[in-house]
Parts: C-alpha cells; structure tokens; sequence
C-alpha cells in the first residue's frame, strides 16, 4: 500500500479544481499586507469574485493563492471594499514607492515621477472609489468541494533534512588548524 496516498489524491483534487485558463494567481496575504490590512478570509474574498459575477479557483502548491479571471481593478475593488468593512491599521512607517537605497532614486508624486516627497502606497490604492459591488455573502456553490487533503502537514515534528554534511575531512579535523597545509606544502 502506497502511505502517500491521501496526500497524493488530495494534490490531483486540488489541481482538477483549478481555472486551466488562468495562468497566474494572486496571494491573498501581498494583497493585503500593500493595504496594511488584515489578510481576507478566503471564504470571503472566493464568495466576492463569485457574487461579482467572475471564476475562482485555489492553486494546488499555495494555500493562500487565489486564481481568477477577474481583472485586477475588479480585485482591488474587493480589497478596498474589505478595508472599508474592516479598516486597516497605521504603520509607523508606511511603505514608499521609489524607496530604495540608490543614488538615483526616483520617487513618485500625485503629479508622476519627480523629486517631490514619496507617496505611501497603501492610501493612494485606498483612495480609489469601488467601482464593483462586493458582497461577501458565502454562495452554496462555494460548499460543494470534493472532500480531499489539499495541503498535507508534515508527517512529524521537525520533519525534513537534518544536519547539513561539514564537508570536512576526519584526518583534518584532528589535527591543530592548518597542520594539513603546512604537510602538503613542505612535500611539495
């Protein structure tokens, strides 16, 4: 008997149920950490693609990836209108655009690039009205999943590869530092 073989179903459950069409994901934490927000519930941010109208799918290798043929402003549009419901904390230092550490460092401005002050990102995509009409109320279509193990756990603690070979040879390691070095130069 094959041990894996509830993680192995569970890895081709979850890429049939993927969106073939649709090349590329989101994940939903960098979505909402440019925002300064909490991470959507993916519940929620599936039922409002779905309630706009649009296909959504998970990604079989991340579980916080979200893959749909919604154009980006419609998902940036969910993001504010979660912010809205559930607004986003103040960092003590906001994220720049153009913050870097060279010397032409390009900021940009209300106005496009210059050498004004730098725009924090999250209020300027914040600061756009929503122009979909979101609503995070869960469909039945959402329930109906094949029941499956997505994403296995870890067989165990502190499961995978233990300590990394030294790469030293045993002869060497006895001797005092170097002793190997001056030996091979002085037959030489």
């Amino acid at each position: 008997p094959l041990h894996t073989a509830n993680t192995l179903h569970g890895l081709l459950v979850s890429a049939s149920e993927e969106l073939n069409d649709v090349p590329l994901y989101y994940q939903l934490p960098s979505l909402c950490s440019q925002v300064n927000s909490s991470t959507i519930p993916k519940d929620a941010f599936w039922a409002a693609l779905v309630n706009a109208g649009y296909r959504v799918s998970g990604y079989h290798k991340d579980p916080t990836a979200v893959k749909t043929d919604a154009p980006n402003h419609v998902v940036w549009d969910v993001v504010r209108a979660w912010c809205k419901e559930h607004p986003p904390h103040k960092r003590k230092d906001p994220k720049k655009h153009g913050k870097g550490g060279g010397k032409q460092e390009r900021r940009e401005t209300q106005d496009g690039p210059g050498k004004g002050p730098a725009v924090d990102v999250a209020a300027r995509i914040l600061s756009n009205e929503v122009r979909t009409e979101v609503d995070f109320t869960v469909p039945e279509s959402l329930g109906r999943r094949k029941k499956a193990t997505r994403y296995a756990m870890n067989p165990e603690a502190n499961w995978g590869p233990k300590k990394a070979a030294s790469g030293r040879n045993k002869r060497k390691a006895d001797g005092p530092p170097g002793a190997e070095d001056k030996k091979s130069k002085e037959s030489k």
